[in-house]
């Protein structure tokens, strides 16, 4: 078995009991000893020596919340509407994509991460806006919170969704007159409209999560966490999804770690997928035994659950997607079962409905189950205090701020600012936080992350000081949220996280140090080489 000897370098280890090293030493798939002495080098046979040439190794990158497979359909299969500025350019955009793949009628044709907030009309898409597109392929876009989709009448059609049907769904949205105007929130996207878009193939999907996985290693990630079962709708895609890592692990074509989150939207569905994941053998590489459950919607969207109504109206909260009996029930079946529970939660309305089913189970089963809370953008100070006090874990998104920061003040009243994007408050209570990208809906670069965990402010260096400075987070703080703190988030913090003897060789290697280099230039870091389990690429 060949020993790598890393050496002439910074290697940042993220272990407090030695914070640096000289150099270290993989066999195998694992980080053998950290920091030889020269008597030590000059004893090693058979030993391949990297000379790290002064720049950083650290420990491996790791993105605790993300959409795998939804990123690389999308980027395969999909029209990138971020960009838009527009509806004008949505249509015209849309067109194009059509006629440059000579789409046959009766395709489904897709478009993602459009923002209204980025179009001159300052208004959401509808069924109008795409009819023009083509009334002759379904036409299908989602918002790039992935909380809203807007769909044309052809596809409004083949679902069933008219004047008549789906009336006690709030979740399809409607003119005044009662007609469908072709937006669609939260369940009923996949509930509704994805289950009659044809699955793809465990090869085609296979295909999807081997070049995903290679893009994202290449930038510095040895792991990841990913919620993928609502990426396809129908339940034969589902397995699908899990068929193929199954596959790519066992073939060891899976060139990073993958730990699946499931999502489900009931009881009954988590009971359905939990057929098939039983013949799913987890390991240190791909692994399941996490429940993931959408409380709530998105800032953007309007639809985050508060406790408040939104600015300027007088009875529109958001959306709670769960009843607390329908809730507590999959709290309950977890508990029961051993599983970690992750909630999505944005507004506090939904925060509190997560901590009082959470704390139940909490206080019956137990202290060290992990419970996660995804998102956390809107939270009082008494809900960070209860949340340290029952041991939950938040999931942040540091490159949300510059995308929201001016969208927040125009939802919420002043008043009601108490406590938004609160990281350093959560450290401060004793939380343990981990960073996360929520791609594709925001890009997963962990150096970006880092450095709008720091600056709280875009690229070009808005707002000036950063939004709600006291939030920032240090250099070191933000590190740790993409190495140590994801790894204690899967109970994998004795393996990976760290570099030290013992721990899996999850390296990445910087070309320059983020420790001594300026915040707001973080960005422009690079990974020039990644190892999973001892291999590097």
């Amino acid at each position: 078995m060949t020993k790598k000897l890393l050496f002439n370098g910074n290697i940042i280890t993220m272990d407090a009991e030695r914070q640096s090293a000289g150099n270290l030493l993989i066999e195998g798939e694992e980080i053998c000893k950290v920091d030889l002495s020269a008597a030590e080098i000059e004893q090693l046979k058979d030993v391949e020596a990297v000379d790290l040439a002064g720049t950083t190794c650290i420990p491996g990158f790791h993105d605790s919340h993300m959409h795998l497979i939804e990123y690389g359909y999308n980027k395969k299969y999909c029209v990138d509407l971020s960009g838009a500025g527009s509806i004008e350019e949505v249509i015209k955009m849309m067109q194009s994509f059509i006629e440059e793949r000579a789409l046959p009628e009766g395709s489904w044709v897709m478009g993602m991460r459009w923002n209204q907030e980025n179009f001159k009309e300052k208004r959401l898409l509808t069924r109008k806006d795409l009819d023009r597109i083509s009334d002759k392929h379904y036409i299908f876009t989602k918002r790039v919170c992935i909380h809203i989709a807007a769909v044309n009448s052809k596809l409004l059609e083949l679902c069933g969704v008219n004047r008549d049907t789906f009336r006690e769904d709030e979740n399809i949205g409607r003119y005044a007159d009662g007609r469908p105007n072709g937006l669609i929130y939260e369940d009923a996207i996949s509930g509704i409209i994805l289950q009659k878009k044809p699955p793809l193939t465990v090869e085609e999907i296979e295909g999807i999560i081997a070049d995903t996985t290679r893009e994202i290693k290449g930038k510095g990630f040895s792991a990841v966490q990913s919620d993928d079962m609502k990426a396809f709708s129908d339940f034969q895609s589902k397995e699908n999804i899990v068929r193929a890592y199954d596959n790519l692990r066992n073939r060891g074509e899976l060139p990073i770690r993958v730990f699946e989150q499931v999502q489900v939207s009931s009881l009954e569905e988590f009971l359905q997928i939990q057929e098939f994941l039983k013949e799913v053998k987890e390991d240190e590489l791909f692994s399941h035994n996490r429940l993931k459950l959408i409380l709530d919607g998105s800032l953007g969207a309007s639809t985050a659950a508060m406790e408040t109504p939104y600015k300027g109206t007088t009875d529109h909260y958001g959306i709670l997607n769960f009843r607390d009996e329908e809730l507590n029930q999959l709290v309950e079946f977890a508990y029961m079962n051993n599983m970690q529970v992750m909630c999505h939660c944005i507004g506090e309305r939904a925060i509190n409905q997560a901590i009082r089913m959470i704390g139940r189970y909490q206080k019956r089963y137990g202290q060290d189950r992990r419970p996660r809370l995804v998102h956390c953008q809107i939270c009082t100070k008494e809900q960070v205090e209860q949340m340290a006090q029952l041991q939950m874990m938040a999931d942040i998104q540091p490159a949300f701020v510059p995308a929201d920061y001016r969208a927040v003040y125009e939802k919420i009243e002043a008043a009601e600012q108490f406590a938004l994007y609160p990281w350093k408050t959560m450290l401060d209570s004793g939380i343990r936080i981990s960073g996360s990208s929520d791609a594709p809906v925001e890009s997963y670069d962990a150096l970006y992350g880092i450095q709008t965990a720091t600056t709280r402010a875009a690229i070009d260096g808005s707002p000036q000081g950063g939004w709600l400075p006291t939030e920032k987070l240090s250099v070191e703080e933000a590190l740790r949220l993409y190495t140590e703190t994801p790894a204690y988030s899967v109970f994998m913090e004795e393996k990976i996280g760290k570099i030290k003897e013992g721990f899996k060789a999850d390296l990445t290697i910087l070309d320059q140090n983020p420790l001594e280099t300026a915040p707001e230039l973080i960005y422009l870091i690079s990974a020039v080489k990644t190892f999973c389990n001892g291999r590097g690429e």
